[in-house]
């Protein structure tokens, strides 16, 4: 599926556009084995939604341009076809054709500007309609009503029961879709636009007005009385704004403008947010400009951003700053609130310089950061556009994301990544190189482009020259790239560099050169390429490897590793105590008030847990982040002791960044996972460990005795009143505050009505043998780190194992 296919299109506006397109088949089948034969449904079909026809007779010329040069026809439609074996042929779908003649028809101070005929097709009949664009003149004031008319439609009846007979035939009045107003009495400027949508229950507006040149207010309103479920419901979202003349705040600061965003039974689409970075939509939030002839665009970003959702509440509280006089930059920021939900902040920088009447730099840059709690995930975009420095446009995109849920991973991008590169799904768009069009004409074109990335793996960058010059029949065209890695100690990199130049006659090759090097150092320094000149129809191939310089040490120091561990160990924050699972404690625990350093007080059932993430345990260590160990280069905890009774021990996992502490290859920091799950500490069972303690308290417990010996009552014959009276207290109490209380028993039993429960497990790394697939000595690990620590460790036992052995996903192992 995709999103607005456009399949046609002339620069006059015509178009056929398609919105999703949809290809699917199924299928039951059966085998009847005393029949010896199958039985069942096949079935196969497409789909296309959302489709558009839009034929415009603008640029055409001649006489079927003087006569229809102002005719639109519109077309909605969605359509599908199908077959199966049951039902065989069958046709889904819905369209709507509308046709719009303009007329410019003048009545006094009112103008039917145009008609807009429209037909449907349903399966239960035919919808038609007839609308007027009218504009009415009313001295300072302009009104525009859109499509307003009759409607009537044409209902097809299998029972002979419609007025006319099989057919029932209804005539309505036809709500307009829109509404604009345009005010202009000197002092006060500005104007509105009205939304009607009846069919699905959605009403909009927007107003802009100025006031004598000083403030201008700005508001726009959704309301929508239909959920999207269907269902009846209440949902209002409103945009405020007002500049006004620059208020000065110090040190050149200023206060331009303030506004608000308010929702009732809204929530905001992070996801659509960030798009909308790139597409411009984040506009249509932040004290947005042109309201009245941009409301269709600026209602629909609205709505895509914020829609329907009951029970959740927005709050946004808006500012726009400058900086100069006259204003040589502005911040406008935002920040949307979920209440319950998450957290994002918004805003436009623009810079424009030496003054913004006639400015030789400008930069724009919209960006958005998101704290999605739900996904555990930190996320910040930024994109620049409507740059230039002089003539030179300026584009690109900048994303961050740090996650830390299960799969945790942090990445810093500013124009892409590495070629080889592939992001982990962090809602990632395709991001745009940092790039400056020099040049940008039919005869010349200069391009530079650039990227930086970092992540827990690897360092990138890499970077681009494109150019061409001349014509069809003769031009000149080339570029120059490089693609490097970085690594740290020892210092390391190696860059990849492609480069090319062509000179064409006619489409054909008169010379070209290409150039392929990678270049890896330093000391001893290491180039090793191909290069190409073709003359005609003769070719030069050259292939080169070379190696230059004296090895240096570029290692840091190292780094000792026991001190680092034996520091986190000493920490108190990595201690724990946690209490046992039963709820039926018999000990409970007070706060005890020392004068010294803060003690763990420890349940005598419970378990003691101490986790660290300095380095991972139980693995044996290349380097520590830049540096390698000097003393040791595994550590573990492996016992644990009350006295002379030994704990029962437990790993703890801790996610860690592999290529921190072990040395891997270029291909690999590419592709290995940013964390992965590693030992990080232990956790102790106290339950039966028969604990000895340093202190012994002992209390003498008196007990008072005391006996009641009375004849017991006999029932009350009000026994029966008595259970009703209970019942309708119990019936009452369910229907109470405290049931109905979001903390309740009976609130969270309906939030999980089902005890089944389906559970993905984590993505889990196994030792299999090479030649069958099948797992060696049932090493099965958590992570893809600690699965290739065990084969190096096997194959340094027994190197015959070294090619015989192989890491796969657990979910792709030859199970015997």
């Amino acid at each position: 599926a995709e999103e607005k296919i456009i399949l046609l299109g002339d620069p006059g506006g015509s178009r056929l556009e398609i919105g999703k397109i949809e290809i699917g088949a199924s299928g039951d089948f059966k085998w009847d084995a005393a029949a010896e034969r199958a039985s069942g449904d096949f079935s196969i079909g497409g789909a296309v939604a959302g489709g558009k026809l839009l034929v415009s007779f603008e640029n055409v010329d001649g006489f079927i341009g003087e006569v229809l040069g102002g005719v639109r026809l519109e077309s909605d439609f969605d359509f599908g076809i199908g077959f199966s074996t049951r039902d065989g042929l069958y046709f889904i779908g819905s369209t709507s054709l509308e046709i719009q003649i303009p007329l410019h028809l003048t009545l006094g101070p009112i103008e039917i500007s145009a008609l807009t005929f429209s037909i449907g097709i349903r399966e239960d009949g035919l919808p038609l309609g007839v609308g007027a664009n009218i504009r009415a003149l009313l001295g300072p004031l302009n009104a525009v009503v859109e499509n307003i008319g009759l409607e009537a439609a044409l209902n097809f009846k299998d029972d002979q029961s419609g007025n006319l007979g099989a057919v029932d035939f209804s005539l309505g009045f036809k709500p307009p879709r829109g509404v604009g107003l345009s005010l202009d009495t000197g002092i006060v400027v500005g104007g509105g636009y009205l939304f009607f949508d009846t069919e699905n229950e959605e009403y909009a507006g927007a107003l802009e007005l100025s006031i004598a040149g000083i403030v201008t207010v700005k508001a726009i309103g959704l309301i929508t009385t239909k959920l999207p479920d269907g269902s009846k419901g209440f949902s209002l979202l409103i945009i405020i704004s007002a500049e006004f003349t620059p208020i000065q705040l110090g040190f050149g600061l200023t206060l331009n403008g303030v506004g608000g965003l308010l929702g009732l039974n809204r929530t905001v689409v992070l996801q659509a947010l960030r798009d909308g970075v790139r597409t411009g939509a984040i506009n249509s939030v932040l004290f947005p400009t042109n309201i009245v002839a941009n409301a269709p665009r600026i209602i629909s970003d609205l709505k895509a951003i914020f829609p329907p959702f009951n029970n959740r509440f927005l709050i946004g509280p808006m500012a726009k700053f400058g900086w100069g006089t006259p204003t040589l930059i502005t911040l406008s920021f935002g920040l949307i609130i979920e209440i319950p939900g998450n957290i994002a902040i918004l805003g436009v920088l623009g810079v424009a310089l030496p003054d913004e009447q006639a400015a030789l730099i400008v930069l724009k840059v919209a960006f958005v950061g998101t704290l999605d709690f739900d996904r555990k995930m930190l996320t910040f975009d930024a994109s620049l556009f409507d740059s230039r420095v002089l003539f030179i446009t300026l584009e690109g995109d900048m994303a961050l994301r740090l996650s830390w849920g299960e799969n945790p991973a942090f990445l810093l991008s500013v124009g892409g990544f590495h070629p080889a590169f592939t992001p982990p799904p962090l809602d990632l768009p395709t991001l745009r190189r940092i790039s400056a069009s020099i040049l940008n004409e039919d005869w010349a074109r200069v391009r530079i482009e650039a990227y930086f990335a970092v992540t827990s793996n690897s360092v990138q960058f890499g970077a681009r020259v494109e150019l061409f010059f001349g014509f069809d029949a003769l031009n000149v065209s080339g570029h120059l790239g490089l693609d490097a890695l970085f690594q740290f100690s020892p210092f390391y990199f190696i860059v990849e560099i492609s480069g090319s130049l062509a000179v064409k006659v006619f489409g054909f090759d008169l010379l070209s050169i290409r150039l392929l090097l990678s270049l890896s150092g330093p000391t001893p320094w290491r180039a090793m390429g191909r290069g190409v000149i073709s003359i005609l129809f003769f070719e030069i191939d050259v292939s080169f490897d070379a190696t230059w310089g004296d090895e240096a040490d570029t290692t840091l120091p190292p780094i000792e590793v026991w001190p680092l561990i034996q520091g986190e160990l000493d920490k108190i924050d990595n201690w724990k105590a946690l209490l046992p699972g039963s709820s039926q404690l018999l000990v409970s625990l007070r706060k005890v008030e020392t004068d010294g350093p803060p003690e763990l007080m420890v349940h005598p059932t419970g378990t003691l847990r101490v986790s660290q993430h300095a380095l991972p345990l139980a693995f044996e260590l290349d380097k520590v982040g830049s540096k390698t160990p000097s003393d040791v280069d595994h550590v573990d905890v492996t016992a644990a002791r009350s006295g002379t009774t030994s704990l029962a021990l437990t790993p703890v996992d801790e996610q860690f960044a592999p290529a921190q502490f072990e040395a891997l290859a270029d291909s690999e920091k590419l592709s290995r996972a940013s964390f992965e799950k590693m030992k990080g500490g232990v956790s102790l069972s106290l339950g039966s460990a028969g604990l000895t303690t340093g202190k012994a308290v002992r209390k003498l417990i008196e007990y008072e005795l005391t006996i009641i010996d009375k004849e017991a009552k006999k029932p009350l014959p009000v026994g029966q009143f008595v259970i009703m009276i209970i019942g309708i207290f119990l019936a009452v109490l369910r229907g109470g505050a405290p049931a109905r209380s979001k903390l309740s028993r009976k609130t969270k039993k309906e939030l999980v009505p089902f005890a089944d429960k389906v559970e993905v497990p984590g993505e889990g790394f196994t030792v299999v043998t090479a030649l069958d697939g099948k797992p060696f000595e049932s090493a099965a690990f958590a992570s893809e780190t600690l699965a290739v620590a065990f084969l190096k460790q096997r194959s340094k036992e027994n190197p015959r194992l070294r090619d015989a052995l192989q890491v796969v996903p657990t979910f792709e192992v030859n199970e015997p």
